[in-house]
């Protein structure tokens, strides 16, 4: 619950500080999602984020690897993420090793909202949401081990027609 208040405090403080600045943002959802996902995990886990383009890369890879598994997989039945990212044919298709690399992921939507303001708060919405199941461990190639600084990418995208976006890092 502790742990809900912060989130809360953080998300509403910055749709505030953004509400005071003004409309329209001139960075892309994604740097602003990668620079709440950096807050977040400061407020959050007290742990110091950086964002890497070679983890956005293979965030990319990764997410376009796990949507054609969902396109030859069943209609109506999405393969276990964590069966996936267990096979390590799968794995080497992305370029991931498995024998020598762990990461940690972490997946969510991403929401459409009509209104400006809920499109304004929803980089801190999604970052929330990315960090929290980020240290909860779910998903994840190997054995990672995140200590107080670590590295993360980012890809937004669609998993079967859905928008999402998926996080790695190690």
């Amino acid at each position: 619950m502790k742990l809900f208040k912060k989130l809360a405090a953080a998300v509403l403080v910055a749709a505030l500080a953004l509400m005071m600045v003004g409309c329209g943002s001139k960075t892309g959802l994604a740097r602003q999602i990668k620079d709440a996902v950096s807050d977040a995990a400061v407020i959050m886990q007290g742990k110091q984020a950086t964002d890497s383009k070679e983890l956005d890369a293979l965030a990319a890879k990764l997410l376009t690897e796990i949507d054609k598994a969902l396109a030859e997989s069943e209609e109506g039945e999405w393969p276990d993420p964590n069966e996936l990212l267990n096979d390590e044919e799968f794995l080497k298709k992305v370029g991931i090793d498995p024998a020598t690399e762990a990461y940690a992921l972490s997946l969510t939507r991403n929401p459409s909202y009509l209104s400006n303001t809920m499109n304004q708060a929803k980089p801190f919405e999604i970052a929330g949401d990315l960090v929290y199941r980020l240290m909860q461990g779910d998903l994840k190639i190997g054995k990672p081990k995140l200590g107080s600084k670590f590295e993360f990418g980012l890809a937004i995208g669609t998993l079967d027609g859905k928008n999402c976006v998926l996080m790695i890092a190690k």
